[in-house]
C-alpha cells in the first residue's frame, strides 16, 4: 500500500492501460465475430446469386418488364372478377333496429311475390328467418350475420321473382346463431355451414332453394343468377316433373306431323273413322275438318327444382 500510495499515477495509469487492454480484446472478439458473420453472409448472396443466373428464364431486365407486365394484367383481372363478387349491402344493425329492418323485409318480399304471382308456402311466410322473426333482443352469433343472410336471401328470392317461378316452396340456409341453433324450424336449415376459404379470401355461405317452374323460368333463374354482381355461383341442381293430377303423359301421334292432313283418293269419300290410304292425291282441295286440326307432340310439364346457390363475398 506503501508503494501505491509512493507511486500513485504509476499505478493508476497501468490500471487504465490494462482495462484499455481488455476492451481492446473484446472488441477485437466481437469485431472478428461480426465479420464471420458477414461473410457467411456474403457466400449465402453469392450463392443465391448463382442461382438466380442458372434459372430459366434468366431475370433479365427485359423478363423483369415482362414478369411486371404480367402482374399488371393478373390485377386487372382480379379487378374484374371484383365485379362480380361484390358483397350484398347489409347495413349494421342490432336489436329492435333490426326487427323493424326484418319486418319491412319480409313485407317487401312478400309484395313482390305477389306482384310476380309467385305462390308462397303460407301467407306470413318468414322465407327461413321464422326463428327470428317474433323476437326483439337475440342471441350471440345473430350480428351481423344474420342481417347478411336477410340481404343475400332479399337479392336471390328476387331474382326468381324476377322469373316468375310459382310456386317457391321452401328457402334454406345455414345456421350461424345460437338462436339458429336452438330453432325448432328445421325446414329454414341446411346442414351445411359457411366457410371461410383463406387461399382464396373468399367467405362460402349456402343457401338451397326449391321452387316450381317451367324450363324457361328455369333458364330465367340461372340468367338471373349468372349476370348478378353478387357472386351467387350454383353448385348443384336437382330437376324433376311435378305430379299433376288427371293428367296423362304426352305420347307420339301417328302422323308424326304436327298441323299435316292425310290427303284424299278422288272419288273416294272416307269412311267415318277410318285415315284414308297414304300416297292418294286430294280432289280439288281438302275441306278443313279434324284433319286439318294441329296435332301437339309434347306438352310441356312443371317442374320442381331444388337449386343449391353459395354466395361468395371476400374476407372483411
Amino acid at each position: 500500500m506503501l508503494w501505491i500510495k509512493r507511486n500513485l499515477f504509476l499505478a493508476v495509469g497501468g490500471l487504465v492501460a490494462l482495462l484499455l487492454l481488455a476492451g481492446g480484446v473484446y472488441y477485437f472478439i466481437s469485431a472478428q465475430q461480426r465479420s464471420k458473420s458477414i461473410e457467411e453472409e456474403l457466400e449465402g448472396n453469392k450463392a443465391e446469386l448463382n442461382r438466380l443466373q442458372g434459372q430459366t428464364p434468366y431475370p433479365s431486365q427485359s423478363n423483369i418488364e415482362i414478369a411486371k407486365k404480367e402482374a399488371d394484367k393478373l390485377g386487372a383481372a382480379v379487378s374484374q372478377l371484383h365485379r362480380y363478387f361484390a358483397p350484398v349491402r347489409a347495413e349494421k344493425m342490432t336489436g329492435i333496429e333490426f326487427r323493424r329492418y326484418l319486418d319491412r323485409t319480409l313485407a317487401e318480399l312478400q309484395e313482390s311475390a305477389k306482384s310476380a304471382k309467385t305462390g308462397l308456402p303460407s301467407s306470413g311466410y318468414a322465407f327461413s328467418f321464422e326463428t327470428q322473426k317474433p323476437k326483439t333482443s337475440y342471441s350471440d352469433g345473430t350480428f351481423p350475420m344474420v342481417p347478411e343472410q336477410v340481404a343475400e336471401v332479399k337479392a336471390i328470392t328476387r331474382i326468381l321473382f324476377d322469373a316468375h317461378v310459382d310456386p317457391l316452396i321452401n328457402v334454406r340456409r345455414a345456421r350461424v346463431s345460437k338462436d339458429d341453433e336452438e330453432s325448432s324450424a328445421n325446414s329454414d336449415y341446411l346442414a351445411l355451414k359457411i366457410e371461410t376459404n383463406a387461399t382464396t379470401g373468399t367467405v362460402n355461405s349456402p343457401y338451397e332453394l326449391t321452387f316450381g317452374c317451367l324450363s324457361s323460368e328455369l333458364a330465367a333463374v340461372l340468367e338471373g343468377l349468372a349476370a348478378s354482381p353478387h357472386g351467387f355461383i350454383v353448385k348443384a341442381i336437382q330437376v324433376e316433373p311435378t305430379i299433376e293430377s288427371g293428367t296423362n303423359s304426352p305420347a307420339m301421334t301417328q302422323s308424326g306431323v304436327v298441323g299435316q292432313s292425310t290427303p284424299r283418293r278422288p272419288g273416294v269419300q272416307p269412311v267415318p273413322g277410318q285415315r284414308p290410304p297414304p300416297g292418294t292425291a286430294p280432289a280439288g282441295g281438302v275441306k278443313p275438318g279434324l284433319a286439318d286440326k294441329p296435332v301437339f307432340l309434347l306438352k310441356e310439364r312443371r317442374l320442381k327444382v331444388t337449386l343449391l346457390t353459395y354466395a361468395i363475398k371476400a374476407v372483411k
